[in-house]
């Protein structure tokens, strides 16, 4: 038989462990659930992992809908009530750019296989699920340049819809200190060229975007959000990073 466990929201989570692999059994099990729950929970949670694929036409079969999928699983939502609300997944992936100046008001760009014209770009990059926004754009700025640096602060954000698979993208602009000089791309696959560009010359020259143009003129002098670290920020309600104006 299945087992599972009921939510805080009147809905039921089936443990994915408990499910039989063999589809009349799964069936079975599945509809004895169903009349059990019904008339007094809303709705019901069904994880399968990929081994587990083939049960998938057993639940559609009975109503259960696609909510959310990964690499390596899927999980399905049957509401047993018309209105039972289900969380919706996650509409954004998040970027990373990385301004960096040196002492010599220069600004390190970036040029990549993909992009059109004789434009440089800030170096940066998805920030992978899990990866904190100071950690992912410090890994990009050396993965892209070879250049060694610390976070600063955020100095704005742009989004943009839609993006990728139609969902959104929220783009984080990063101050970021350089540690380090020396260009040496890593990551050779997908950057062709690194350069400092003179600040003044890169912001008066059209060949790069106005996106980029505008990013470098106007956070390079500001104040921007910078990270701290909470007092107490721990346990179910923990965050994650935090930002705010430093007074």
């Amino acid at each position: 038989m299945l087992t599972y466990q009921f939510d805080d929201f009147n809905g039921v989570i089936i443990d994915t462990c408990s499910v039989h692999e063999d589809k009349t059994s799964f069936l079975s099990h599945l509809k004895d659930l169903l009349t059990f729950v019904s008339g007094h929970k809303r709705l019901i949670w069904l994880t399968l992992p990929i081994t587990k694929s083939h049960l998938i036409d057993v639940a559609t079969d009975l109503g259960f809908v696609f909510h959310n999928c990964l690499e390596t699983q899927i999980t399905l939502v049957l509401r047993l009530v018309e209105d039972a609300y289900a969380p919706f997944v996650p509409t954004y992936t998040l970027g990373g750019g990385a301004l960096v100046i040196n002492d010599n008001n220069e600004v390190l760009m970036v040029k990549d296989r993909w992009s059109k014209g004789a434009g440089y770009k800030l170096p940066g990059g998805h920030i992978e699920l899990g990866e904190r926004i100071e950690e992912a754009v410090i890994r990009e700025v050396l993965e892209e340049t070879g250049i060694e640096a610390e976070f600063d602060h955020i100095a704005g954000f742009a989004t943009k819809h839609p993006y990728q698979f139609g969902k959104s993208n929220m783009y984080f602009v990063c101050r970021l200190t350089p540690l380090t000089n020396r260009i040496n791309i890593q990551d050779t696959h997908e950057i062709v060229d690194a350069q400092w560009i003179d600040l003044t010359t890169y912001i008066n020259d059209e060949r790069h975007s106005p996106f980029n143009r505008e990013i470098v003129r106007t956070a390079a002098s500001g104040v921007g959000l910078k990270k701290f670290e909470l007092e107490n920020n721990r346990g179910a309600s923990a965050k994650h990073e935090v930002f705010f104006i430093e007074n």
